[in-house]
């Protein structure tokens, strides 16, 4: 690493929906960031910045552990990211309930879709630091 590097901590999460809709986290408590959803999709993708400081040839995003959703019966929590192929996002365990992703990691409900709005709690186990590309090293820090 160059002394012109820029790291941040930030690790950029967000999700994206089928529709191309982006959501970003409507608050963080702790290391559970906390996601609106307008309804339960049957899909949606987690991305985020890219840590290649593991090794050369491995590059992670961030490593999720609990994930769950509440809407109006009660609170569901997703297991599918544990077990889901590495071709979908997902790389190595970080322990038996967590998993990193890729940077773009698919996350498919495994109950029906609903129709109506849910709030998503997802753990985020570890991050960074993730390396500035040139652009971003030259804006203000978001607020």
């Amino acid at each position: 690493m160059s002394s012109i590097d820029h790291l941040t901590s930030d690790s950029d999460l967000h999700l994206v929906l089928e529709d191309g809709a982006i959501i970003r986290p409507a608050r963080w408590q702790g290391q559970h960031a906390l996601f609106m959803l307008p309804e339960v999709p049957p899909r949606l993708w987690i991305l985020s910045r890219l840590n290649s400081g593991f090794n050369r040839f491995e590059e992670r995003g961030v490593l999720i552990g609990d994930i769950t959703f509440y809407d109006g019966f009660g609170a569901h929590r997703l297991t599918t990211h544990l077990t889901s192929s590495p071709a979908e996002g997902w790389g190595p365990q970080g322990g038996p309930l967590s998993r990193w992703t890729n940077g773009r990691a698919l996350l498919e409900f495994d109950c029906p879709p609903s129709s109506t709005a849910v709030m998503m709690s997802m753990e985020v186990c570890s991050t960074g630091p993730y390396r500035l590309c040139p652009h971003e090293a030259s804006q203000p820090p978001k607020g």
